[in-house]
């Protein structure tokens, strides 16, 4: 089976050294590279030039010349696939020699989206973290798993059949965060199986702790995932709105110090949805009396 190794690369010229040669350590031979350069010109078109000249798979290269993000960029690497199946991997990420082979495997008996295990890495010192298997639910109940949380930490321990990546549809460019979350749980709600492969192969660099604008957006974008699966009828409405209600709290609680009045409205939107609630009603209350002043 041939699998296309999919990489968005934005600045990357740091790091994408090390993911190319974990491809070339691949046990599995029968794949090609895709790069998607988001923009940037820092050295990686050179990088993976030299790598191509030093492999006999295919190796392709484009560079959007402009910043368009990494939903547009993951978008047009599976228009570029090639292979029946599709790996993703982070340019600052990489993979175990048996990552692809592990893949290839759950593919060939299946399953239409794989996932590995993964070792977290700090970024800045190099040491090793906690190693992370997803749970079982994953695979038995994808659909219910993915709305209730994130529950796949990287986009580089997921491989995929193209034509089932295809039949989702592009990547949702209207999420600056967690695109890939919301892929994923398309693909599900398709009736794409889930499986695993109960290895740690994937090798994931962990960045600095989250700034309050990152914290804010992270939110912002929580509001938005489950505002866009209200009407998913294969969750029961009383758990979408649920989800949403707390969504709407947290961001509207974190709003309440910079921008009171748009927090109140956002809490009283969490409120009418938990009307029950104290706690909303309390949270509401707050940033009501915060704006009025």
């Amino acid at each position: 089976m041939k699998i296309s190794c999919l990489i968005a690369a934005y600045k990357a010229g740091a790091t994408i050294g090390k993911a190319l040669e974990s491809i070339r350590g691949q046990t599995h031979a029968d794949w090609e590279v895709v790069v998607m350069e988001d923009g940037s010109h820092d050295g990686t078109e050179a990088i993976v030039r030299a790598f191509a000249s030093s492999v006999s798979q295919p190796v392709r290269y484009e560079n959007f010349g402009q910043n368009r993000g990494v939903a547009a960029a993951r978008t047009r690497l599976l228009e570029l696939a090639e292979g029946v199946g599709s790996a993703f991997l982070d340019a600052d990420d990489w993979w175990t020699p048996d990552h692809l082979s592990e893949a290839a495997a759950a593919l060939g008996r299946g399953a239409d989206l794989v996932v590995s295990g993964i070792q977290l890495f700090d970024l800045d010192s190099a040491e090793a973290l906690e190693a992370y298997l997803p749970s079982g639910d994953l695979y038995t109940d994808p659909v219910r798993i993915l709305f209730e949380q994130s529950a796949i930490m990287t986009s580089s321990c997921v491989s995929l059949r193209t034509a089932t990546a295809r039949e989702a549809g592009p990547v949702d460019a209207g999420f600056r965060i967690g695109e890939d979350r919301d892929f994923w749980l398309r693909i599900a709600a398709n009736g794409g199986r889930f499986a695993g492969t109960g290895k740690v192969t994937c090798s994931y660099s962990k960045h600095a702790g989250s700034t309050m604008a990152k914290t804010l957006l992270w939110a912002e974008q929580e509001v938005a995932f489950y505002r866009k699966y209200q009407s998913l009828s294969a969750v029961a409405l009383s758990v979408r709105r649920t989800h949403l209600a707390h969504a709407l709290a947290n961001y509207g609680r974190l709003l309440r110090a910079t921008d009171p009045r748009t927090s109140a409205r956002i809490l009283a939107e969490a409120w009418k949805l938990k009307p029950l609630s104290p706690a909303a009603a309390a949270q509401y209350a707050l940033s009501a009396l915060k704006s009025a002043r």
